[in-house]
């Protein structure tokens, strides 16, 4: 390049700024934006699998409460010594800092995706929510089918954690899992419950939810979330929920198995979507307060003017 400043910057500031691209790189992710936006349709490893370990943080998470901010890293200091199934190089990383002050979670919700054929397993994932952070506290995958003993332990670890709402994948089924897990759920732990049906391709509709949460550093892992994954998985990798992230491609049928992914995936989906709602609903109201203001600017200024006139 003549200007290696300029390396990075847009090249139509008045219909990109630079700041607009940074956005739009956060919602397409790297590999996303690099080929609407650059044009470059050469991935590398690297961007052919966009999930990575070291964009978590991972940390004990309390039943109740967190830190309400932190700052991520990934410099060898926060290297943690933890059974790793991602790529060369990719490790996990504790926060560089975490705030002294804390809050109770604003809410907790369980994702369920039933086994559909074959070997797959019914997998599901309890993310806790506050203050745009998520932290996955629970995770796992279950082989029995539909048996009462794969419902009972969805109701118990439900109840363990507190959630608040479960959410299932209804793609399998039409609807039966749903209401065989209720008469569990009343008896263990009344919860308020209800199916979802994903549409269009899985891995891209995977990748589309987390790879931003990811990039943003805004998903917070127990560890001991991943000692269990990789003790339930350690005889057959394709079925760990963190070997399937590091692997996953945006290519049809990417992964053998995508069961504990997809729950992880679901749950995070759930968080976004309110995180969108609220946010605007938070615009609504900002705009209806100024519109307030001003009418009240207008009102006053008025009364201001007649009052001088009849003095």
């Amino acid at each position: 390049f003549k200007d290696p400043t300029l390396v990075g910057q847009t090249t139509e500031p008045l219909r990109f700024s630079d700041e607009d691209l940074d956005r739009r790189l956060l919602s397409y992710g790297k590999a996303g934006f690099a080929l609407q936006f650059m044009l470059d349709t050469s991935l590398s490893d690297a961007d052919k699998y966009p999930l990575k370990l070291s964009d978590l943080m991972v940390m004990s998470i309390d039943h109740r409460k967190a830190p309400i901010d932190f700052t991520w890293a990934a410099g060898s200091k926060q290297v943690l010594d933890l059974p790793t199934v991602g790529l060369q190089g990719d490790r996990y990383h504790q926060p560089l800092w975490m705030a002294d002050q804390t809050a109770e979670f604003q809410g907790t919700v369980m994702f369920i995706d039933p086994s559909g054929r074959g070997k797959d397993e019914t997998a599901f994932a309890v993310v806790k929510f506050l203050h745009g952070f998520l932290f996955l506290v629970a995770l796992g995958g279950l082989r029995d089918g539909y048996t009462p003993e794969t419902m009972e332990t969805l109701a118990r670890t439900a109840k363990a954690h507190g959630v608040n709402f479960i959410r299932v994948e209804s793609n399998f089924g039409d609807g039966m899992f749903t209401e065989l897990l209720k008469p569990h759920l009343q008896r263990i732990y009344p919860c308020a419950i209800e199916e979802e049906r994903s549409v269009g391709q899985k891995e891209l509709r995977i990748i589309d939810t987390l790879e931003p949460v990811l990039m943003q550093h805004r998903l917070i892992v127990d560890p001991r979330v991943i000692e269990e994954d990789y003790r339930q998985c350690e005889q057959d990798l394709k079925y760990s929920a963190f070997y399937q992230l590091t692997r996953i491609t945006r290519d049809r049928g990417a992964l053998a198995h995508d069961d504990r992914l997809e729950a992880i995936a679901g749950a995070v989906a759930y968080w976004v979507e309110q995180m969108a709602r609220d946010g605007k609903v938070e615009a609504e109201k900002h705009k209806e307060e100024a519109l307030q203001r001003e009418l009240e600017g207008f009102i006053h200024a008025k009364l201001l003017v007649e009052g001088l006139r009849r003095a």
